[in-house]
């Protein structure tokens, strides 16, 4: 059998028996592929079905500050994707212009395993064990590059306590993932309240073995995360 390269079938209709081959001819995420969407689906990617889960499909969407991790990104799960990432505009309540950059994978059952992991009644939910049976330091890597940062913006302080910011999901499941982080990779870890919801603060005595873990793999532009002189 012929492998048919991505570049063949730019441009052709959705239909196309030639698109349906190249599809076909995908049969699973690579590893690196594997570790790194678990941290994207615990930050903000979403998963979406368009025939009542028989195969899905992975969206992502960033601001404006994260141009190049978008890009990055999608380079990342090139050959699952057909179209370039694009730019959104929209105003916020404010009447201040909000722009955003986003792509999709085609729909494929290579995608059908994030949703029986993320999936429970149709909403995002955490199973038990996520963290430890799944999560990488590159995972991990890339939850922090998604939806982390530091705890402390002044410029001058010297706390380098980093949080995840677990906003979307319930109480229970955000005090297990903390469990599940200090048990796999000896973090000190506590929940804390924002706004009525709970987030993971990765404390500052644990910072080294953190940045130890996630550094191989951060995107230098997402470096602005990171407390100061790191």
């Amino acid at each position: 059998m012929i492998k048919i390269l991505k570049q063949e079938i730019i441009g052709l209709g959705p239909n196309s028996t030639k698109i349906k081959e190249y599809k076909n001819s995908l049969l699973e995420l690579t590893s690196i592929q594997k570790e790194a969407i678990i941290g994207l689906m615990l930050g903000d990617a979403s998963l979406q079905s368009q025939n009542k889960g028989k195969t899905y499909r992975i969206k992502f969407e960033w601001g404006n500050k994260n141009k190049v991790y978008a890009l990055h990104v999608f380079e990342l799960f090139d050959e699952w994707v057909l179209s370039q990432p694009h730019k959104k505009d929209r105003l916020s309540p404010q009447g201040n212009l909000v722009i955003n950059w986003g792509f999709q994978t085609f729909s494929h059952i290579a995608f059908n395993y994030l949703a029986d992991l993320f999936f429970k009644n149709g909403k995002k939910s955490i199973p038990d064990n996520l963290i430890l049976d799944h999560l990488t330091s590159r995972g991990l890597a890339y939850w922090f590059m998604d939806d982390g940062g530091k705890l402390d913006y002044n410029k001058n302080s010297k706390n380098k306590s980093v949080v995840l910011n677990t906003q979307s999901f319930t109480e229970l499941e955000v005090q297990k993932m903390s469990e599940q982080l200090i048990n796999k990779f000896d973090l000190l870890c506590e929940v804390r309240s924002n706004k009525n919801k709970k987030v993971i603060v990765i404390k500052d005595a644990s910072y080294p073995k953190f940045y130890e873990l996630i550094s191989p793999y951060l995107v230098k532009e997402m470096r602005y995360k990171l407390p100061n002189d790191s």
